[in-house]
């Protein structure tokens, strides 16, 4: 499908784009992108919104396809959800030139769920930062982006806890203290957020404090808590997570601390998720038997069936 194709069927409202005719906006010239920003302005917010997110999930299955310059061209959309979907769909964009517009949106957006979605992208810096994959002009644009936002005591729970959590994969004195600051601030989201960093972080640390939160009152922060001790990956965890496995009333919080297992692997979490198995509870049974073969991967990975 070519791109004047698209653009004609772009032009329709009453048209949904099939996936071979979205593949024609794909690696757009700038000659291209300037005719599609004319469309882009007279089309709907609903349409603008469907054709982001269809884009965004048309990259999962085809890695040839590159709609940066759409994605790009959606961050100073007037619709949030649109500036949000865009994020969303630059996931994979590694280019530094992003860096200082997540930093833009993170701290000046009018929309918390702009805010909340640029702080996860940029996290996905974070993580380049602390390999090493950034200049250092870069790498501190993004602590302090994050920083001033997890800092910000005005600013909305939700968004504060992503900040954190993107903080967390950072390994610097103040990162580490600021998540330690905010674990101790009195509101759910932001512990969560927290915890969420301390499992970021990979730093056995923090694992009193994670296994301690596994029997937290919150479903939320439990759950929270069980992918931080997968995240951390220490078999002192077990024990807390076999018995959140089995025995949690919240099923998601359950399927984590089996999810953790698996990440954690050895012979006493491979032990503790055939006691879940054991159990016959069928809604777990798929969710188990994943785990388990990630455990016999990590013991083997040459023969991953484990024969």
């Amino acid at each position: 499908m070519t791109f004047e194709s698209a653009i004609a069927e772009l032009a329709d409202p009453n048209k949904k784009l099939s996936a071979t005719q979205l593949a024609g906006l794909s690696n757009l010239e700038p000659d291209q992108l300037a005719t599609f920003a004319e469309l882009w302005e007279e089309t709907t917010p609903d349409r603008r919104l469907a054709l982001v997110s269809d884009l965004a999930d048309l990259i999962e299955d085809n890695i040839e396809l590159n709609f940066d310059a759409v994605f790009k061209l959606a961050l100073d959309d007037p619709e949030p959800s649109v500036r949000a979907a865009a994020i969303t769909g630059l996931y994979e964009y590694e280019g530094s030139d992003l860096i200082p517009i997540l930093a833009a949106l993170l701290i000046g957006d009018p929309e918390s769920e702009v805010r909340a979605e640029a702080a996860v992208g940029l996290g996905r810096y974070a993580i380049a930062a602390e390999l090493d994959r950034l200049s250092d002009a870069d790498a501190t644009a993004v602590r302090k982006a994050l920083a001033e936002s997890a800092e910000d005591e005005d600013e909305e729970d939700i968004v504060r806890a992503k900040a954190i959590e993107a903080l967390g994969v950072l390994s610097d004195e103040a990162s580490q203290n600021l998540i330690e600051s905010i674990y101790h601030e009195d509101r759910l989201w932001l512990r969560v957020g927290a915890v969420d960093a301390m499992g970021r972080s990979a730093n056995p640390s923090w694992l009193p404090i994670v296994i301690s939160e596994m029997t937290n009152k919150a479903p939320e922060m439990r759950q929270a808590a069980a992918f931080a001790a997968g995240e951390i990956a220490s078999p002192d965890a077990v024990e807390g997570l076999a018995e959140v496995a089995t025995h949690d009333p919240d099923r998601q919080v359950q399927l984590a601390a089996i999810h953790a297992l698996g990440e954690i692997g050895g012979r006493v979490a491979k032990v503790a998720l055939q006691a879940v198995l054991y159990r016959g509870d069928d809604e777990l049974r798929d969710a188990v038997e994943e785990a388990m073969a990630e455990v016999v991967f990590k013991e083997d990975p040459l023969n991953p069936l484990g024969r």
